[in-house]
């Protein structure tokens, strides 16, 4: 691409900034609440993105893995289509909301100031993950528009039912539709590239891989009885012990290089000691630093704390029984993920806790994955992000949580992947906490942001 193209893409028009934050409102506004019932109708909102896309000149395909669950994908050729290709995906469900919690209506896509003062686009979705895909529609608009075509063939994919698992979305397409997933060789999507910052210095994260998920159900048997009998073979007590010893289970910490990148750039900003022998020193590095590095990544700091080991979480325990009857059975629930790798090894590690008389059962699972932070793709979006904000680090870090790019890889492996959803938040503002939160909402400069720097990347990559 040549410098003239270059520097129009850098200035990016205020329309486009604009239309992402109306694109946003609107696409929150259809309800697409998704409680894993099957009910949840994500065509209405594919629909409107198709219609938009239409309108600069861009066709879209919309099919349904069910009634109502809306698959888009569209095809942005590049200057250059020799390239692997970039996929951009994203998905158009949310976790549900109820509105009675909420201080606006979760669907209403409010404009408001929050308490800091901070304008911000209100509603469920608001940063899972319609501003994603509000910014990266207006960016794809705005270079078709002004006839501008990015260096390498664009993959554009919504997807539905992410929220309860993917398996009319990204698994359904896996197993179906491949070709949509096929022959890709980055992949972009939720959750990373927003900012945070460490000792008031900003700081974006870029999500570069993702833990392995997996789901258990675990279920305990004893003798039912009267509630008022003695009872040493109960299986409520049973199951209740089981959840104690695996929820005050300690995983060690291992430093991954993705570990050891995000700890270094922490230290660097924080300006502790720099950390000098990769083998001997790791174990004093984290014992004598790494809490303090931690809670040095401000509201980031839960999210860095648990990339750094496995974790288990209980998530449920149920006899459903009444008051004066001992049940005959008793269940929990564990939510356990997984570094990269040691998807086996958290199973095997449950069974042991769990001891011999749960048994254990897997519900789901999917494996985790590592991009290389000093990957083309990692380069490059930081690449961005400097241009854009030059005063700021831009650090890797493995995310807890699950995105489709799990899905991708199963057809892509080869791809490079990264989360990169670019929102440059005013100090204070908590991105993790909105989250599946109540109130969640997203800074409106950060989505004027965000558009520019898709536009960039997708342009210039």
């Amino acid at each position: 691409m040549t410098d003239t193209t270059h520097e129009t893409v850098a200035g990016t028009t205020q329309q486009a900034g604009d239309e992402a934050v109306q694109f946003l409102q609107q696409l929150i506004r259809f309800d697409t609440r998704n409680n894993g019932d099957g009910t949840c109708n994500e065509r209405p909102a594919a629909d409107w993105v198709s219609a938009k896309l239409h309108e600069a000149g861009i066709d879209a395909t919309i099919e349904e893995s069910a009634p109502g669950r809306a698959i888009l994908s569209a095809q942005i050729a590049g200057s250059d289509p020799s390239l692997p290709t970039l996929l951009v995906h994203g998905h158009l469900d949310t976790v549900p909301a109820n509105a009675s919690d909420w201080y606006v209506d979760p669907l209403s896509a409010t404009i408001a100031e929050d308490r800091d003062g901070i304008e911000c686009v209100w509603g469920r979705g608001a940063v899972d993950m319609k501003d994603m895909i509000a910014m990266a529609l207006a960016a794809i608009r705005s270079l078709a528009k002004r006839g501008i075509r990015p260096r390498r063939n664009v993959r554009f994919v919504l997807l539905p039912d992410e929220e309860a698992g993917g398996h009319i979305g990204s698994d359904w397409v896996v197993k179906h539709r491949p070709e949509l997933f096929a022959n890709v060789g980055y992949v972009i999507s939720e959750t990373g590239g927003f900012s945070d910052y460490v000792d008031g210095k900003r700081v974006y994260y870029v999500q570069v891989g993702e833990k392995g998920t997996q789901w258990f159900k675990l279920e305990a048997s004893g003798t039912q009885s009267h509630g008022s009998q003695i009872n040493d073979n109960n299986a409520v007590v049973r199951i209740a012990e089981a959840a104690v010893r695996i929820a005050h289970y300690a995983w060690p910490v291992e430093l991954s290089p993705v570990t050891r990148a995000l700890l270094g750039g922490l230290a660097d900003v924080a300006g502790e000691p720099a950390h000098q022998d990769a083998e001997s020193g790791a174990h004093a590095y984290a014992a004598q630093t790494i809490e303090r590095l931690i809670q040095s990544a401000g509201a980031t700091a839960p999210w860095v704390a648990s990339s750094l080991r496995n974790t288990f979480n209980v998530s449920s325990i149920d006899a459903g029984s009444t008051v004066n009857i001992v049940p005959a059975k008793a269940t929990a629930l564990v939510d356990g993920r997984a570094l990269p790798g040691q998807e086996d090894r958290l199973y095997d590690t449950l069974v042991a806790l769990a001891g011999p008389d749960i048994d254990v059962t897997p519900i789901h699972r999917s494996n985790g994955y590592l991009t290389d932070p000093d990957s083309e793709l990692f380069t490059g979006i930081a690449a961005v992000l400097h241009e854009l904000d030059p005063d700021a680090q831009v650090l890797p870090f493995l995310s807890s949580g699950g995105t489709d790019s799990k899905e991708v890889k199963q057809v892509s492996p080869q791809a490079q992947s990264c989360g990169f959803m670019p929102l440059k938040v005013p100090q204070g503002f908590s991105y993790i906490a909105q989250f599946h939160g109540i109130d969640e909402r997203v800074p409106v400069e950060a989505l004027r942001f965000g558009e520019q720097a898709l536009e960039q990347f997708i342009a210039t990559f």
